[in-house]
């Protein structure tokens, strides 16, 4: 909803809601969405679930996060940054957003 992001976020929605593009959703984005304003959680809402794919933070990705921590790819204060980056890795996403 930031106003620099905006015209390139309604673009991506936009693409996500007619069906060009997958968007690939974790738990970690539920859980984060839940103490988001309502204007955001509802950009999520108005994409048909036939355009979503859901995954999981799996015992594998910890690790991954874990192994991205420890070789300080990222830094130890980023644990959920490191695992949004191993879901995404392990589920070959090719974009992740923020």
């Amino acid at each position: 909803m930031d106003e620099e992001f905006e015209d390139a976020s309604l673009l991506l929605f936009g693409k996500f809601k007619n069906g060009e593009m997958v968007a690939v959703v974790s738990e970690l984005t539920g859980l984060e969405l839940e103490a988001a304003p309502k204007e955001v959680r509802d950009i999520l809402e108005e994409i048909p679930e036939e355009n979503i794919e859901h995954v999981d933070l799996s015992e594998e990705a910890v690790n991954l996060a874990r192994r991205y921590i420890s070789d300080g790819i990222v830094g130890e204060s980023k644990l959920v940054d490191a695992q949004h980056i191993a879901i995404a890795t392990i589920n070959r996403v090719d974009v992740l957003v923020s």
